[in-house]
């Protein structure tokens, strides 16, 4: 039974032979060519086990068993070096299946790598940047030349960490070699091992390796499911799929104090220049705006440039408007850094500015070449904007995926494990962007986007004028409760369900808001003066049939609304 992925992984120590190269049936006929022609008895199989040894000590185990001797240093230059001649003659050896998937999972998880390997083949060493560009640089990698004991000795693995910067427990050792397993669990990094040769499962678990699988690509598919993505290795690959002219990133003062030093090893950002605004609604202006236009302009900006936006809503709808009106629209990538912004603003298109006191009153439609959703940023984030931002996940599941709700209804598990809440993060933004792709201007499927969003913009005036505000998701989350009463009575929305949300959702983990009967008529009142309202005055909901099914432009009258309102009171005690 394979462990679980190990937490605080930092850095990846990688075999060479039989682990990224398909290398080793071509050793061991080397080892036993050379062998032969020297008179010394050897089988070619018995040399998948000294794997991982380096070419000396190789030798030597031979020599004592049959020559009741160790060789000279001269003698085991000059034998090693006609092994790899044999070895070279051989032809050029195939990458191993799987390992650039491998390496692949690696980087885009933010993780480094390190070669380790007993060999000094050159001819595979040279071959790493051709077969795996940019994988291991040259001062990350550890051959036979750089150690005084080989492997089963901790020393490789040792010297791997410390290129990596790191203590070995914070390190994945990737074997294909029993004595390899031994060298890593020495070391005392999490070993696994990949059975790519002929020797049994039983001689890796004896070693204590703490994965084994049968393939490359057997691993490199449980990285991918549980090595958690790295927001700065996915920008850089978003933005060399890009390949922009320049690079300008917009970010807001706490984003670039709290989140930015993620991205300190994004090769993208080190090239790009870098526009700080202040945060909060009283900065989302024009300034802000003609601020990051002017660094547009010095940077020499042309229509193929690229404008990041690293934040919450605030940044990716200003930077989003800029790249929107800049040269009449450059392309921009959204890196969301709150649980709302995620979910909601970063995706869709919606960009826009506040203007004479009105929020978001002037903007454009401009639909973000890349939304690189990451839970990383989000271990900067208060419960409570986690919470906010949770409400709008709940949303997502409630208009077009009940069993995404479903899952949503364990609120707490949802939040400790960053792996969950990354998958349903992906999960609200696929739904979204599916919507947006059928209707980009909101004429109409998109419309269901808004559930829970009429009544909560009232929940959040009320709130306003008592001098109480409520976060945006704290709103939504019991303008979903008014909603789903108004599905009940007038959709047949299951009654079950709604006192589910109820008392599953909103009363645990959201703020209490109390109305009183007269309430209820200014409540009314913000609701028909919703923006969203396509006819003056009447107030224009969507509504829900059974979770994950939506009916756009309800138009419930008055009564059926003071009904919904005072069944909430009821509920909410």
């Amino acid at each position: 039974m394979n462990k679980p992925f190990p937490k605080g992984i930092r850095a990846a120590l990688i075999d060479m032979d039989g682990v990224l190269y398909d290398s080793m049936p071509f050793h061991t006929k080397a080892w036993h060519q050379m062998m032969t022609e020297q008179g010394v008895a050897t089988t070619p199989e018995e040399f998948f086990l000294y794997e991982g040894m380096t070419g000396a000590a190789t030798i030597d185990l031979i020599f004592q068993r049959e020559l009741n001797r160790v060789s000279t240093p001269e003698e085991a230059k000059r034998l090693y070096a006609r092994k790899a001649e044999i070895f070279v003659a051989s032809g050029k050896k195939k990458p191993m299946p799987g390992a650039d998937r491998m390496l692949k999972a690696f980087r885009r998880g933010g993780i480094p790598r390190v070669l380790v390997t007993g060999s000094a083949q050159n001819s595979l060493l040279d071959s790493l940047d051709t077969d795996y560009p940019g994988a291991f640089p040259r001062d990350m990698r550890v051959t036979a030349l750089d150690v005084t004991k080989g492997k089963p000795d901790a020393e490789p693995y040792l010297k791997g960490a410390s290129k990596a910067g790191i203590k070995p427990e914070e390190a994945i050792v990737v074997e294909n070699a029993p004595l390899g397993v031994r060298a890593g669990k020495a070391a005392g990094a999490f070993t696994v091992a990949v059975t790519t040769g002929p020797i049994p499962r039983e001689e890796f678990e004896k070693e204590g390796a703490d994965a084994i699988f049968p393939s490359m690509e057997a691993f490199a598919e449980w990285l991918e499911t549980n090595l958690p993505l790295h927001p700065a290795a996915l920008l850089d690959e978003a933005v060399e799929n890009i390949s922009p002219a320049t690079i300008t990133v917009v970010t807001d003062e706490n984003v670039d104090k709290a989140v930015m030093p993620l991205f300190e090893n994004s090769s993208c950002l080190k090239k790009a220049n870098k526009v700080v605004i202040p945060p909060g609604e009283d900065h989302k202006n024009l300034d802000s705006v003609v601020k990051i236009w002017n660094a547009l302009e010095e940077a020499n900006a042309t229509r193929k440039s690229l404008v990041i936006n690293i934040g919450g809503g605030l940044v990716t709808d200003i930077g989003g408007f800029a790249a929107a009106t800049f040269k009449r629209g450059i392309r921009c990538v959204n890196v969301p850094t709150t649980l709302l912004g995620a979910v909601d603003a970063a995706t869709g298109g919606k960009t826009g500015i506040n203007f004479n006191g009105f929020k978001n009153e002037i903007g454009a439609f401009h639909i973000p070449t890349e939304v690189i959703i990451s839970a990383l940023p989000l271990k900067t984030l208060s419960r409570r904007e986690l919470l906010s931002g949770y409400a709008e996940m709940i949303k997502t599941g409630l208009i077009a995926d009940a069993s995404l709700y479903y899952t949503l209804l364990d609120v707490e598990q949802n939040l400790e494990d960053h792996t969950l809440l990354e998958k349903g993060m992906k999960r609200c933004v696929e739904i979204k962007e599916d919507v947006v792709r059928q209707d980009p201007t909101e004429k109409g499927l998109r419309k269901i986007l808004n559930f829970g969003h009429t009544a909560g913009h009232a929940f959040e005036s009320l709130a306003i004028e008592r001098h109480e505000p409520l976060a945006h998701g704290e709103a939504v989350a019991h303008g979903m409760l008014v909603e789903l009463i108004l599905s009940h009575t007038l959709k047949g929305f299951p009654s079950e369900e709604v006192h589910r949300y109820a008392s599953e959702v909103l009363k645990p983990f959201y703020p209490r808001t109390y109305i009183t009967c007269d309430d209820i008529p200014l409540l009314i009142a913000f609701m028909a003066h919703d923006k969203k309202n396509a006819v003056a005055g009447k107030p224009n909901f969507t509504l829900l049939t059974a979770p994950g099914e939506s009916v756009i432009d309800c138009l419930p009258e008055i009564k059926d609304i003071e009904t919904a309102l005072e069944i909430y009171r009821d509920i909410m005690g």
